[in-house]
């Protein structure tokens, strides 16, 4: 836990807080290419030689594209003007590709040898294997892939960023990249959960691979707000962002998550590997407990795609928060209804009030029950009990009444609250 989480939980008095952990290294970086060299020696086979600053071996489903523009010109080729692709697998398989004027078809590999040791990749290549006679242009794009469900994330690094590094065909060039600028999501390796007797509720995330969240990643916290997996989507019914700087507050309606009426009561701060999101109980309605997960995402903002996530927990589930200082009790009169529908005269009949708790968001269990009951304004006699989440008066019409006013007040108490709602009918 980060010197800025620390102060800030002292400071708030929180009589209580609770830490979640995720594994490390599973935010799916692309390998980190620092730099590529490319030579000739002996005349006719090129070497290209790739160092990698973030894994000394490569993780799985992970691969290295070597694109050459072969004749140096970009009105020829594929759409990017290449005409060759040689590719390296994690497996240790290599396979070359090359342009054939509609479509790329598999060569043989024949002569061409690469390997990746101590975080270099090294690779020759004849030159007759890729048809490339004097000078030439090369794009490095190391990738991971990620699978999430159903789609495959690719994050990738590209060296040069744009264009082509071109190689005139004697002694040897390098070309650098700067470090830390391959696709890879925020690696959330811990989280920690307090709250304060102001009623801000905040979540200290670290983020082992990012002392600064960069621009173009993400960090979405999803919300049980009611602990009740049946309501929401899937049991989500607050998101809270943060990206490029910026955090929101959206609300499930029942179809969609629509933006949270401001001003929302939402905060962030950002420093030291730590990410630190502050939201108001007030905004969970004033629950005691709510589930909570995580999702951080990079983005590639040139083809607006997500590139790699980091999901915690790792198995899609919630973990589980309660409030260490509960909010104030609140009861929420929720609906009035009668049985039967229509009072008639001589019969009985039963006023209901369904009443919520605010601590729990679930109806009330036990409580008392006050009932002011008058027909044609004269007091009539009722018995108030709470009966399957609401508040009862149950009583008989007086004959008398038929066609007369039944008007009243029912009161419902529970927790040192209370709920009170009118009602009037018409005596049939």
């Amino acid at each position: 836990m980060g010197a800025a989480s620390l102060t800030l939980v002292i400071a708030s008095a929180a009589l209580g807080a609770r830490g979640f952990s995720d594994p490390g290294d599973d935010a799916n970086a692309a390998p980190d290419v620092t730099s590529v060299e490319i030579s000739e020696d002996p005349p006719g086979t090129v070497g290209i030689e790739l160092v990698i600053a973030n894994y000394a071996a490569l993780p799985a489903n992970s691969w290295f594209n070597l694109w050459f523009d072969v004749d140096a010109n970009q009105e020829t080729g594929d759409d990017a003007g290449d005409e060759a692709l040689v590719r390296y697998l994690s497996s240790g398989t290599t396979e070359l590709y090359t342009w054939n004027g509609s479509q790329y078809l598999a060569g043989s590999t024949a002569g061409i040898g690469a390997a990746f040791t101590g975080g270099t990749l090294t690779v020759s290549i004849p030159r007759t294997s890729i048809k490339a006679v004097g000078s030439f242009g090369l794009l490095a794009v190391a990738s991971r892939g990620q699978q999430v469900a159903d789609e495959e994330l690719v994050a990738s690094d590209f060296v040069p960023d744009s264009g082509r590094s071109a190689f005139a065909g004697t002694g040897t060039q390098t070309f650098p990249d700067a470090v830390g600028d391959q696709d890879a999501a925020p690696d959330l390796t811990a989280v920690r959960v307090s709250d304060a007797r102001s009623g801000w509720i905040t979540f200290s995330i670290r983020t082992s691979n990012y002392a600064v969240l960069p621009e173009a990643s993400a960090i979405v916290a999803s919300i049980d707000a009611d602990s009740n997996p049946r309501t929401g989507e899937s049991g989500t019914e607050l998101q809270l962002s943060l990206a490029a700087g910026e955090i929101t507050l959206e609300r499930w309606n029942g179809g969609q998550f629509v933006p949270d009426d401001l001003p929302t009561r939402a905060r962030h701060r950002n420093a030291g590997n730590v990410v630190e999101i502050d939201l108001h109980v007030s905004e969970l309605g004033n629950s005691s407990r709510f589930r909570f997960s995580l999702l951080s995402a990079d983005v590639n903002t040139a083809i607006q795609s997500v590139v790699a996530v980091d999901i915690a927990p790792d198995d899609f589930t919630f973990w589980r928060y309660a409030l260490a200082n509960k909010p104030a009790l609140k009861l929420n009169a929720t609906r009035l209804f009668a049985a039967p529908k229509r009072p008639r005269a001589g019969k009985p009949f039963a006023v209901n009030l369904a009443v919520t708790r605010s601590d729990t968001g679930r109806a009330i269990t036990s409580g008392t029950v006050t009932c002011r009951v008058l027909a044609a304004e004269k007091p009539v006699a009722a018995k108030g009990r709470v009966v399957r989440g609401a508040g009862r008066c149950a009583f008989v019409v007086p004959r008398s009444a038929k066609g007369k006013a039944l008007r009243g007040t029912i009161t419902v108490r529970a927790g040192g609250e209370s709920a009170a709602t009118d009602f009037a009918y018409v005596v049939r």
